[in-house]
């Protein structure tokens, strides 16, 4: 639930394309709520965003809850989704005992206990802290119980037999707050999906192996949305020959090139970027281009978490190789 957990994906999945960003009726920057939102409003809300960003047809990311207002905006406006990707998602309200959690979750607002029921491998004093200032800023304690009380109001099991766009269903093994027998069910229901499930516990797809998950969904974007360029993570083998090089991955220390190991050589060494324009040959924007793609690709935001990264490699595998 840390918020310095969130850039990391958002730059990876700029690369797929353009991304836009909505706050739920009542969290974030979005306008205070005084009554439950309904399926329809937040299905009209999804619309007036996409309309405001000048988007006449998307590939809508749907996590958690958001994942069933995404499928009541696939079913209302097909024409407008290019594609569906539900992470985490149910096709109904959560159930007593983790309606209990919630509520008990909102009673104690701010204190940061969401991250252990969100994101389990991340719990501790320290992302306790951090979970507690992201909660705080994204909602009072009285948005958040309306919240918590409207997310019994959207149940789309009778939506999802009738939907016609591609969709991609997402969810870890072991998570406590959607039950992976959810995702089967809303992957058996709707026509076509696909359903990937990936190891761990994190309902939050930000938090333990967010490279994959991110992965996933640069390589569905890449199905459903061409944009004329080769993905990265999926070029094909070189002539088609046996033996030849397999596809890079799209995220992660193997997905970084020749060309930027050297540079993340330097970098983690303490070389600025002149410094490594200078020992390299290479101007000092391609440096700085060879350095975003590489932060991206490893999900860090600086140099010093990129040296401690780089410092952390197994032999054979780092920058030095």
């Amino acid at each position: 639930m840390a918020a310095d957990r969130v850039p990391p994906v958002r730059g990876a999945l700029e690369r797929g394309g353009r991304l836009i960003r909505l706050d739920k009726r009542g969290t974030g920057l979005s306008d205070p709520a005084a009554e439950l939102p309904t399926t329809q409003e937040r299905v009209r809300d999804l619309a007036a965003v996409m309309a405001a960003a000048k988007s006449s047809r998307a590939v809508l990311f749907g996590l958690s809850d958001g994942g069933r207002a995404a499928i009541a905006f696939a079913a209302a406006y097909p024409g407008r989704t290019r594609g569906l990707i539900l992470y985490g998602t149910s096709y109904r309200g959560p159930r007593a005992a983790l309606l209990r959690r919630y509520r008990s979750m909102v009673r104690h607002w701010g204190q940061g206990q969401i991250v252990d029921l969100m994101a389990p491998s991340l719990a501790g004093p320290q992302a306790r802290r951090d979970a507690g200032a992201f909660a705080r800023a994204a909602a009072s304690p009285a948005m958040a119980a309306v919240l918590i009380e409207s997310l019994g109001l959207i149940d789309v099991r009778d939506l999802m037999s009738g939907l016609a766009v591609p969709t991609l269903v997402l969810h870890r093994l072991q998570d406590d707050v959607i039950p992976v027998a959810d995702a089967r069910i809303v992957t058996g229901q709707i026509p076509g999906a696909t359903l990937k499930i990936l190891p761990g516990r994190d309902h939050l797809p930000w938090a333990g192996d967010w490279t994959s998950v991110a992965g996933e969904i640069l390589a569905f974007i890449a199905r459903v949305a061409p944009t004329g360029k080769q993905p990265a993570g999926k070029q094909p083998v070189r002539g088609g020959r046996p033996g030849s090089r397999p596809p890079r991955p799209a995220l992660g220390w193997p997905s970084l090139t020749e060309a930027e190991l050297p540079v993340v050589r330097l970098a983690a060494e303490g070389h600025t970027n002149a410094d490594i324009a200078d020992r390299l040959c290479l101007s000092r924007y391609t440096v700085e281009t060879h350095l975003k793609h590489v932060f991206a690709k490893l999900g860090v935001e600086s140099r010093a978490e990129l040296a401690a990264l780089a410092a952390g490699q197994p032999e054979g595998t780092g920058p030095n190789t």
